[in-house]
């Protein structure tokens, strides 16, 4: 007896939005950082984390 496969699940837009206030804190805490060049990547990780969560979002508002 074969299970079917689980259809993959795509976050909600609560996930979404929690994910998001996530990444704000996070670039808020980089920007806090002492090391420059640190302080540099992390910020740039966050602010495209950031980005890519509010492209999710609005894509996903707009489906409505």
């Amino acid at each position: 007896m074969s299970e079917l496969p689980a259809p993959p699940i795509a976050p909600s837009l609560d996930d979404l939005r929690s994910a998001l206030s996530r990444a704000e804190r996070d670039l808020v805490c980089a920007d806090m950082i002492d090391n420059g060049q640190r302080r540099q990547i992390e910020m740039g990780a966050a602010q495209r984390r950031v980005d890519d969560l509010k492209a999710q979002i609005s894509r996903l508002e707009e489906s409505f």
